[in-house]
């Protein structure tokens, strides 16, 4: 069975492994990116700009770090995807492995918004926080 459109975005999202462009081209510019209090950079980010310049400087801190979804799911304009994190700290090259659920919102072919909920301690450990 193939995708719907929308779980092929997400699913593009998830190969572009931080090349900033394809993020750019993927998301809209007043997307909202909610990040679960713990995960490094967490908070809420209002615009494709702030999401980039606040959230993302985390990634800094490792040699690798990657999302890899494992189950999506669509409802309405909403893809839901469980996954994993995948990483390897930069200070301590201590690799990482993480679970998360993603909740993805789409408009008009572009993600606005992420709602994102994850194992937050073992991304902390790793990072020797």
């Amino acid at each position: 069975m193939s995708d719907t459109s929308q779980i092929a975005l997400i699913r593009k999202l998830y190969s572009a492994m931080g090349d900033v462009n394809a993020f750019k081209s993927l998301v809209a510019d007043d997307a909202e990116w909610d990040i679960t209090e713990g995960f490094p950079n967490g908070g809420v980010y209002r615009g494709l700009d702030k999401t980039i310049s606040g959230f993302f400087p985390f990634m800094a801190d490792f040699n690798e770090f990657y999302a890899k979804g494992d189950e999506f799911f669509e409802s309405g304009d909403h893809v839901i995807v469980l996954g994993h994190y995948f990483g390897v700290s930069k200070k301590k090259g201590q690799k990482v492995q993480s679970r998360f659920a993603h909740f993805w919102t789409i408009r008009d072919g572009k993600i606005v918004r992420l709602q994102q909920t994850a194992d937050t301690l073992l991304i902390a450990q790793a990072l020797g926080k």
